[in-house]
């Protein structure tokens, strides 16, 4: 997956830049910023949320998905970066991967399976997408929310 080649790896990047100055805690620098990614064992979080591990301004990132995420946690561990990475798995643990953050993206959703029109996949997606904005509004409403589910350009 190529995010540079979307924008949306680069958007994240303005936005977590502007995030980070807008915590400064002196004129000298930011804070790191916690981000949650909603979806971070699929196709997309996964590279999304190495991509995130990597960037100096993520201070801890919380990866939320219904299975996989410790082990996606656990492998991004391995990387020397300043970032700490948690899974979460479940709607249990949703509120605590949400507490705190400033930054929240949703890759999350099923994928397109054969015959399954354009319709069919965004009413089953934003079902999931609005269940976790709920959650996003209940337990971090100040942070940002970038929502990359299937299909991205629905009306």
């Amino acid at each position: 997956v190529n995010f540079t080649s979307t924008g949306c790896y680069s958007v994240l990047m303005d936005r977590l830049q502007n995030l980070s100055s807008q915590l400064a805690p002196s004129a000298g620098g930011g804070r790191r910023v916690k981000v949650a990614v909603l979806g971070a064992a699929g196709g997309i979080g996964q590279p999304l949320s190495m991509l995130l591990k990597m960037n100096p301004l993520v201070g801890e990132l919380a990866l939320y998905d219904v299975a996989n995420t410790p082990g996606v946690a656990c492998d991004l561990s391995h990387m020397s970066t300043p970032a700490v990475a948690k899974g979460y798995v479940g709607a249990d643990q949703l509120p605590a991967a949400l507490q705190g953050c400033q930054l929240v993206v949703i890759p999350a959703g099923v994928p397109r399976k054969p015959g399954m029109t354009r319709d069919d996949l965004f009413n089953i997606n934003a079902g999931i997408v609005a269940g976790l904005c709920e959650a996003v509004a209940r337990h971090c409403p100040t942070a940002w929310l970038a929502i990359i589910s299937n299909p991205v350009n629905s009306t």
